[in-house]
C-alpha cells in the first residue's frame, strides 16, 4: 500500500536525477575557475600600474638630479623609456591572452568530457535509424563420404569414432535394402540388426573434413584388439562443393524413383493377371462350347 505524500522513483527518475545534479557541478566548477582567471587577470593589471608609477617617479628624479644635461640626451633617454614600457605592456597582453585562450581550452575539454550523451526523444511518425549489428562469419560445413560400412556399425559409433577430430553435425547411413524393403525383423519375428552400406558425415568445419581425409583413408578404424573394426580400413572421401541440401534431394529423388518402379512393377502385375485371367475365361468358354456340341451330336444320333 502506498503512504500519503510518499513518492517511489523509477529507474529512468533515479538516472535523471543524477545527470541533473552531475551538470550542477560541472557548471559550478567552470564557474569557479572563470572566477580565479579574471582574478588573476586583475592581479596582473594593478602589478602593471604599480611598476609603471614607480618608473615614472624614478624619470621625474633624474630629470631633477640632471639639471644641466643637454636636451637631446633628455629627449633619448625619454624615448628608450617609452620603449621598454610599450614592449613590456604588450608581453603582459600577449601572457594575458594565451592564458585565457588555455583555460578557456581546458573548460571546453572538460565539459566535453563530463556532459555525457543525452538519449535522442522517440518521435513518433518518424522512422528511427538503427545501426547494423556486425555479422560474425559463419563457418562452412563440410561433407565426408563413407563409401563401406563395416557390419556392427551405426550412427552412434560413427560419430563417437570421428568426433576427436572436430565437431560434427548430421550423419546418416544408408540402409541395405532387400526388394526395395529394409529387414527391420528375422524369420522368428525378432529385431533384426540393420546393416549399412554408404554414409555422409557432415564436420561444422570444412578445413577439418578436408584434414580428416588424408589422415584415416586406407587406414585402420581402430587399434584395439578385441574391437570388431580392428582388421577393417577406412575408405572415404570429400565431397568438394557438396552441401547437405543436396543429399536431402538425392534421397527424396531416389524415393520418387523407387515410387515409380513400384508403380510400374504393380501396372505390370496387372496386365499379367488380367492377361492370364481372359486366356482363362476363353479356355472355359471353349470346354463349355464343346461340351455343348458334344450333348448335341448325341442327341442326333438318339433321334435318329
Amino acid at each position: 500500500m502506498k503512504r500519503k505524500g510518499s513518492i517511489l522513483l523509477t529507474p529512468k527518475k533515479k538516472k535523471q536525477i543524477e545527470f541533473e545534479s552531475d551538470n550542477e557541478e560541472d557548471r559550478a566548477a567552470s564557474d569557479s575557475e572563470i572566477e580565479q582567471a579574471a582574478q588573476d587577470d586583475d592581479d596582473q593589471d594593478e602589478n602593471s600600474e604599480v611598476d609603471q608609477s614607480e618608473e615614472d617617479q624614478a624619470t621625474d628624479e633624474d630629470e631633477d638630479d640632471e639639471q644641466g644635461s643637454d636636451e637631446l640626451e633628455d629627449a633619448e633617454e625619454s624615448d628608450d623609456e617609452q620603449q621598454e614600457q610599450d614592449s613590456e605592456e604588450d608581453n603582459n597582453e600577449e601572457n594575458a591572452e594565451h592564458s585565457d585562450q588555455q583555460e578557456s581550452g581546458n573548460e571546453d575539454d572538460g565539459t566535453e568530457r563530463r556532459i555525457p550523451a543525452r538519449k535522442q526523444p522517440i518521435i513518433r511518425g518518424k522512422v528511427q535509424r538503427v545501426t547494423p549489428l556486425l555479422k560474425k562469419k559463419k563457418r562452412k560445413p563440410g561433407v565426408i563420404y563413407i563409401c563401406s560400412i563395416p557390419k556392427h556399425m551405426n550412427v552412434t559409433i560413427l560419430r563417437s569414432l570421428l568426433e576427436p577430430f572436430g565437431e560434427i553435425g548430421r550423419v546418416y547411413l544408408q540402409p541395405s535394402q532387400k526388394d526395395g524393403k529394409v529387414r527391420m525383423k528375422t524369420a522368428q519375428g525378432k529385431r533384426a540388426m540393420v546393416q549399412y552400406t554408404e554414409g555422409w558425415v557432415e564436420f561444422l568445419d570444412k578445413r577439418v573434413a578436408k584434414q580428416v581425409v588424408p589422415l584415416l583413408n586406407m587406414h585402420p578404424i581402430t587399434n584395439k584388439k578385441k574391437s570388431a573394426f580392428r582388421d577393417i580400413l577406412w575408405s572415404m572421401k570429400y565431397l568438394s562443393g557438396f552441401k547437405w541440401v543436396h543429399l536431402n534431394e538425392r534421397l527424396t529423388y531416389e524415393r520418387a524413383v523407387a515410387k515409380e518402379k513400384m508403380r510400374e512393377q504393380i501396372q505390370q502385375i496387372r496386365k499379367e493377371v488380367s492377361y492370364h485371367e481372359t486366356k482363362i475365361h476363353h479356355k472355359e468358354m471353349a470346354l463349355k462350347n464343346a461340351a455343348r456340341e458334344k450333348k448335341e451330336a448325341k442327341a442326333k444320333k438318339n433321334q435318329v
